[in-house]
């Protein structure tokens, strides 16, 4: 059952990617064309999961063939999202909605003071102010 809910969250991967992609068809006209299959490959994994569930196939054969249909899928949606990646930049925030992290920099490792008067090699002189029976 693990296995089913671990490709339920791949499909809507793949529906999220999907939606994208209509949502910009003018800006990716390549990458409509594909649409169509992804939706068909989508219906199949889901009809897939579906006979798992209700034990209409032999539970190896079906979960072969829904691999199958994921490995296929997702060389698919690979495909779009490096598409978008391409048309949109590495930094663009639209990437976003095709499920790809857009490239937002490298983070900067904090540089911490040293504790003290900031020579490590030397350790703190006491502070003293000076009195009269010191300055004679």
């Amino acid at each position: 059952m693990a296995r089913e809910r671990q490709y339920l969250g791949v499909l809507n991967g793949w529906e999220e990617a999907g939606g994208a992609v209509e949502a910009h068809a003018t800006e990716l006209p390549q990458l409509e064309l594909m649409r169509p299959k992804l939706q068909d490959l989508l219906a199949q994994a889901r009809s897939l999961v579906l006979q798992i569930d209700d034990h209409t196939v032999s539970k190896q054969e079906a979960q072969k063939k829904l691999g199958q249909v994921v490995k296929q899928g997702q060389r698919l949606v690979d495909f779009m999202r490096t598409g978008a990646r391409e048309h949109f930049g590495p930094e663009s925030e639209v990437l976003v909605k095709f499920g790809v992290n857009p490239f937002r920099g490298l983070a900067r490792p904090k540089k911490e003071k040293p504790p003290g008067n900031g020579n490590p090699g030397k350790p703190e002189a006491p502070t003293s102010t000076p009195t009269p029976e010191t300055t004679k």
